[in-house]
């Protein structure tokens, strides 16, 4: 249930490159090097970031949008997974700009270049994309535009025109391999299917197959006439990209639904073996062909698809209108000249939660930063600077109290019966990861808060218990629900109605902005069950990865999988990890890069609290209706309660690895082996040793948002969408500095930023 884990949303910054123009550079702000550290001007008014364009956004939005758009369909742009277990591919965002758009296109041939399309449905949906886009930005008032945001508005349409020639080039380019990949259709309407995880009917599936064999060793024995070498080998790609793309779609169903297994894994096999003959025998017909011959047919303009329900231009007037942040530039100076502050505590967190080491900086002149700041006008700053400003001044002043310092090490790691490894990090080593991300309490009393929160889940679940008839014991409730688990080759689209009906929630209850384009998007993954060993359950960010069973693992394992991942419990986690949680934080976060200053990361209490806050908030709205679902998102609660405590108690040295574990299963209800994997987890991955207080800042990372929505919506100073969707735009940083920039109290250069979300806790 993390955000850190698969690259969210990779890839597509590059795209950007293409429209978006670069901050201009400060001329009296010189680069700085690893290795030498520039002296911190005295005066940092000329550093003040003159706007930039204000269609940076728009820009940024629509060639995101499009990228992501690419991925919901079969082909080189589309949701093609490794083996069928790895991360989301890629796409073009942009376009190849081909030219303007012309209707019909003459069927002259090709030159192969880029990748071969093979989905007509994919050019449907980008050309009504492209053509709701070109509309609303013909509508765009460009009155009061900037010359340099009415250029890039000029660019924008220049582009659309371009991809919109390219739209009708491809469609070009499917027509004229069409003879010879006259099967291509039925294998991508399979795929397109599992995209969309809809259900598959297995047995018509394998006779499918079989049929596309035997077509293509026809096609084989019967040598086509006057084939050109450019469209052999076109077919050839899209025999290929085809090949891929049907053994991604066989890898998401096989050994998790045991009746395709039964039906499919030879027709697959048949079918790739002939797939891949097939591919080269093309390449053969493309050796052996005479040069490119023209011919004077037409093909009639791709048809658009039908308008969506809800439309995939969001208010481009808002974004236009978004204020900027004039501090940007100082505070990318201020954090390139900083510590190396990576993973937690001094090493970046890689891909698949590996630690790279990195070169250290040399140390920040701190004081001079304090210095400096003084040479600033708080009050004439905009909201976004004052609270860069108060960020700057808070970490250069934590960072000198902390010079020098030495914290001690922890205690000694106690080897126990489960074999689980770890580094504890102690208690002083706790309290300075807690200054370090703005949480003003002690360990004993952020223990003392997840005891209050675990005793409100008790009563909570005694209230479930008595609607399902078991008077208050709520035991009996949990092993009640994890009995509802759904059977093999169910669980896909369980958990795909469950991604839509949190959408349909959100905009019924006008919560989020939800965008069209991102809950079109939602792409599912099964995980392996080498994954699910310290994976138990959902992962997620640009899809979600599900945990259940395969026909590999032995009969406990799958009882206490399918157990884990029933559909109660899933009801309260799937959202978490989609749509409005990490999901949406990925999209979003990615499309207002820019709108402020890139404040130092909010880590685990912002990119794991974001989504434990919706279950807060989803729970405390009355989301959950049947007492399944209660109990699914009260046992959810409870762990995350439980989180706090034993790894709290772990670092500090006064649990062990086992007690943990038993803890999970005997005050929470946790199956064993699902316990035994999120302890591991806690102590053993390179990420979470590195930091500590990771398992800790889902429920307080979610505490932080409930109380920050108390003290704006509830007061009425905001309504839920406005609260939500400015903390979007905001970004990834620390609670407290996401709070100033919300609230309206008026904030001054020497005020003091800690905020006490939960009140007055114990120490004991």
């Amino acid at each position: 249930m993390m955000l850190r884990r698969i690259g969210v949303f990779a890839g597509v910054a590059l795209a950007l490159t293409a429209l978006v123009r670069p901050t201009a550079v400060v001329a009296n702000a010189p680069a700085v090097s690893q290795g030498a550290q520039e002296a911190v001007p005295s005066d940092l008014t000329p550093l003040l970031a003159q706007p930039d364009s204000e269609m940076r956004l728009v820009v940024a939005r629509y060639v995101a949008d499009r990228q992501t758009l690419n991925g919901n369909y079969a082909g080189p742009a589309g949701f093609n997974m490794p083996s069928g277990r790895g991360g989301r591919g890629g796409g073009r965002g942009g376009g190849r700009g081909r030219g303007a758009l012309a209707a019909p296109v003459a069927a002259t041939e090709q030159s192969p270049s880029g990748p071969v399309p093979v989905s007509a449905a994919r050019l449907a949906r980008l050309k009504r994309f492209d053509l709701d886009w070109q509309s609303a930005l013909n509508e765009l008032p460009t009155a009061n535009l900037s010359s340099v945001a009415a250029a890039d508005l000029a660019a924008l349409k220049t582009t659309i025109t371009e991809n919109l020639a390219e739209l009708e080039a491809d469609n070009l380019t499917l027509t004229q391999i069409a003879p010879l990949v006259p099967f291509a259709p039925k294998l991508v309407a399979l795929v397109e299917a599992r995209i969309r995880v809809e259900d598959v009917d297995s047995e018509g599936a394998a006779r499918m197959l079989t049929d596309v064999k035997n077509e293509a060793v026809a096609l084989r024995d019967a040598a086509p006439a006057g084939t050109s070498a450019a469209t052999a080998t076109r077919a050839a790609e899209a025999t290929d990209v085809l090949r891929a793309a049907i053994t991604e779609w066989f890898s998401f169903y096989d050994g998790y639904d045991p009746v395709f297994s039964w039906w499919m894994r030879l027709p697959h096999q048949q079918l790739d073996t002939t797939l891949d003959g097939y591919s080269a025998y093309l390449r053969e017909v493309a050796a052996a062909a005479g040069p490119t011959a023209a011919t004077s047919a037409s093909v009639a303009p791709v048809v658009p698809a039908p308008a969506p329900q809800f439309a995939s231009v969001p208010d481009l007037n808002e974004i236009v209108a978004l204020p900027q942040d004039e501090m940007r530039d100082i505070v990318a100076r201020f954090n390139a000249e900083g510590r190396t502050t990576g993973g937690g505590r001094g090493l970046p967190i890689g891909r698949g939660g590996a630690l790279t080491p990195v070169t250290p900086r040399p140390p920040r002149d701190n004081a001079a930063w304090l210095t400096a700041l003084t040479s600033l006008d708080f009050d004439a700053l905009t909201r976004n600077a004052q609270v860069d400003y108060l960020y700057i001044k808070r970490t250069a002043e934590t960072e000198i109290a902390q010079a020098g310092a030495t914290i001690p090490p922890g205690p000694a790691f106690r080897p126990d019966a489960s074999e689980i490894l770890g580094k504890p990090r102690g208690r002083a080593g706790l309290i300075s990861d807690l200054s370090d991300n703005m949480i003003p309490y002690s360990p004993e009393q952020l223990i003392a808060l997840a005891n209050r929160e675990y005793e409100w889940c008790v009563a909570e679940m005694k209230k479930a218990a008595n609607e399902l008839g078991f008077g208050d014991d709520w035991k009996k409730a949990v092993e009640h629900t994890k009995q509802t688990y759904v059977p093999p080759g169910g669980q896909p689209r369980m958990i795909m109605d469950l991604l839509d009906e949190a959408v349909d929630y959100l905009r019924t209850e006008d919560l989020i902005t939800v965008p069209a384009v991102g809950a079109e998007s939602q792409h599912m993954t099964m995980l392996s069950p080498e994954r699910q060993l310290t994976s138990p359950f959902f992962l997620g960010g640009s899809h979600i990865l599900v945990s259940y069973p395969t026909d590999t693992m032995d009969f406990d394992a799958r009882m206490q999988s399918m157990r884990g991942n029933n559909p109660g419990f899933s009801h309260a986690t799937a959202f978490h990890e989609m749509i409005p949680g990490h999901n949406l934080v990925g999209y979003l976060n990615q499309r207002y890069r820019g709108y402020r200053a890139s404040l130092t990361s909010g880590g685990p209490f912002y990119g794991e609290g974001w989504p434990l806050y919706w279950e807060l908030t989803m729970y405390e709205l009355g989301f959950h209706k049947t007492p399944e679902q209660k109990v699914g998102a009260l046992f959810w609660r409870m762990h995350r309660s439980a989180r706090i405590i034993f790894s709290l108690n772990f670092h500090m040295g006064f649990w062990t690895p086992l007690q943990a574990v038993d803890f999970l299963v005997d005050q929470v209800g946790h199956e064993r082996d699902n316990a035994m994997a999120e302890v591991r987890r806690s102590f053993e991955s390179a990420q979470y040793q590195d930091q500590p207080l990771y398992q800790a800042a889902y429920l307080l990372g979610g505490l932080q948002l409930r109380g920050l929505r108390r003290e704006l919506v509830d007061s009425n100073l905001m309504t839920n969408k406005q609260f939500h969707d400015e903390i979007m735009r905001q970004g990834n940083m620390p609670m407290a500095l996401i709070r100033l920039g919300l609230t309206r109290q008026r904030l001054t250069r020497d005020m003091d930023i800690n905020w006490k979300f939960y009140g007055e806790l114990p120490e004991k």
